[in-house]
């Protein structure tokens, strides 16, 4: 009604029926001739109100965002009910940022393009979503070509992705992962050799290709540094300054996480189609708001972890004992504190943090921010520099999905940029599906994937190579001493805001050594027999690993 209003040209086409369920139609709305704007939606109606939403937040700068809604206590013209600092104003752990109404939004259409880069990589069913980007075409041909005739596989429930940006200039957008997935491995499934994914969950997969995307731009840093007269490349990292052995990231480059749905765990517990306005409801079950949570074994949603069974042991996970593993609200948290990059690759880069998290549905802001980092804000202290509190910005696609009934797969996928294969992988066994049946090739995105291309890096990059790879990958990581800090400080926060104490897998996981494969083997097939390798100088070391992580200019 308010686009007709507004612009009595406007003229609506569904350009497709045919689709996921919550996707099933697409309409384009045409707006002063030549102006088109795309929505979906479950139906006709729906998809035409997402594109009048997308139109009128390009043209007039209107926004239906949910964080411009004064039931979220985000108003602030007038001090009445729901206005700031009004009787109705949110109240959150330590949300003091958020009641300041400081700019946690990020703008809508550039949210959008976020959300449509990642979805149309994705194929539903062989076709690919329609979208208005600038998107590489001949990844997209690649990655459909790859997934020709597993349509099987292209069954999803969650969808997750990182794009990476030059500012907010959507023609630089680049999609770096993207990962599907629900579920986790089984306790009896569990690695004595860091060779089996733990957490086959979207999100938390597509960070972990995010990863080898560092990896692989480290590589091609060895690769200027052996061959400077090469043909230059793009490249993220600026190199060390004086005072510092760090690689930091380059100015004006975003990374954006985009999951369909809101992570699981405490930023999803809330009804949707109720006013909640949360200083005023005192119910009881309330006082679970902001508590750590676990997801659980051969199960969906979670559990807090002050219900759960307690510290974990190896013996105990295989006679019975549930295995327990933290929700994505709790990892997305912890991310904003300790960074992107992970443990190990601290010692080589400074914390990358997250610029901004779009969701394609169940986006209630004060429920998200207070699990994504306001539920700490107050008690964490003490961080090592340059480790901080993270507060990325957040939006809601106009063309939201719709709850999906349908039955989660039991597998996850993962697609990392110049890459030229998906690998699928078992959410159960933790390993590479291949032709419907398990197999011993363990994924790029495993611990021990990761501890050998660590091995590798370490060893080239002239201003780390006095580090060493201690025997074991868990006394590797404890090595970083900043980030290990970091790490306490992070639990300490939790403990002291009396949500729960931070549950952690059987020790046990974490001391395996480096495994270095056959010759003749390709990089990720895993050896039998576990070589255990002692603390020696790093060129010995990755002089014997280089056959299992590839030349440097790969």
């Amino acid at each position: 009604m308010l686009l007709h209003e507004l612009f009595t040209d406007a003229h609506f086409e569904c350009v497709s029926s045919d689709g996921l369920q919550h996707s099933k139609f697409t309409v384009v709305v045409t707006v002063n001739d030549n102006q088109r704007f795309e929505g979906t939606g479950p139906s006709k109606k729906m998809a035409k109100n997402a594109a009048a939403k997308a139109a009128l937040a390009s043209i007039c700068n209107i926004s239906f965002s949910p964080l411009q809604q004064s039931k979220f206590g985000l108003i602030t013209s007038g001090a009445g009910n729901g206005a700031l600092g009004g009787p109705n104003s949110v109240s959150l752990n330590g949300d003091n940022s958020f009641k300041q109404n400081k700019n946690f939004e990020l703008p809508q259409t550039f949210a959008d393009a976020v959300g449509k880069c990642v979805s149309a990589y994705f194929p539903a069913h062989g076709t690919r979503l329609l979208s208005g980007l600038v998107l590489l075409e001949l990844v997209i041909e690649k990655f459909n070509e790859v997934m020709k005739g597993s349509d099987v596989y292209s069954r999803r429930k969650v969808l997750a992705g990182f794009v990476m940006t030059h500012g907010y200039d959507v023609k630089t957008a680049r999609v770096i992962s993207l990962a599907t997935g629900t579920k986790c491995v089984s306790g009896e499934h569990m690695s004595v050799t860091g060779s089996v994914i733990n957490d086959s969950h979207a999100e938390i997969i597509a960070r972990r290709g995010l990863m080898d995307f560092f990896y692989s731009q480290l590589d091609l840093l060895c690769q200027q540094q052996q061959s400077p007269e090469s043909a230059p490349v793009s490249i993220i990292f600026n190199k060390p300054s004086n005072d510092s052995s760090l690689y930091t990231l380059k100015e004006g480059i975003y990374f954006h996480l985009y999951i369909n749905t809101a992570p699981c765990g405490d930023a999803r517990v809330f009804s949707p189609h109720e006013n909640d306005s949360m200083d005023v409801d005192k119910h009881p079950n309330r006082k679970a708001r902001g508590q750590l949570r676990t997801k659980v074994e051969s199960g969906e949603g979670t559990i807090p972890v002050k219900s759960s069974d307690g510290i974990q042991t190896w013996d105990g996970v295989l006679q019975g004992q549930r295995l327990l593993t933290m929700s994505c609200s709790d990892k997305i948290s912890r991310w904003n504190v300790l960074g992107l990059q992970g443990s190990m690759l601290a010692s080589v880069i400074e914390p990358i943090y997250l610029h901004s998290i779009v969701l394609g549905s169940l986006l209630h802001p004060a429920h998200m921010y207070r699990a994504i980092c306001g539920r700490i804000e107050n008690a964490i202290q003490g961080l090592p520099p340059p480790y901080r509190l993270n507060k990325p910005k957040l939006a809601l696609m106009t063309s939201a999905e719709s709850r999906n009934q349908t039955k989660p797969p039991n597998f996850s996928i993962n697609w990392i940029t110049n890459s030229s294969e998906v690998e699928i992988v078992n959410s159960f066994t933790g390993k590479l599906i291949n032709n419907n049946t398990n197999t011993n090739k363990m994924s790029r995105l495993s611990k021990q994937s990761f501890y050998r291309r660590y091995a590798a890096i370490i060893a080239r990059l002239p201003s780390v190579r006095l580090r060493q790879v201690k025997p074991t990958y868990f006394e590797t990581k404890m090595s970083v001493n900043e980030y290990q800090q970091a790490k306490r400080e992070l639990f300490a926060a939790f403990s002291k805001e009396d949500l729960g104490d931070w549950l952690k897998k059987p020790i046990e996981q974490d001391q395996f050594t480096l495994i270095v494969a056959k010759e003749s083997e390709p990089p990720s097939l895993v050896s039998q027999q576990p070589q255990t390798v002692p603390t020696v100088e790093l060129s010995t070391l990755v002089s014997n690993a280089t056959s299992s992580v590839g030349n440097c200019s790969k």
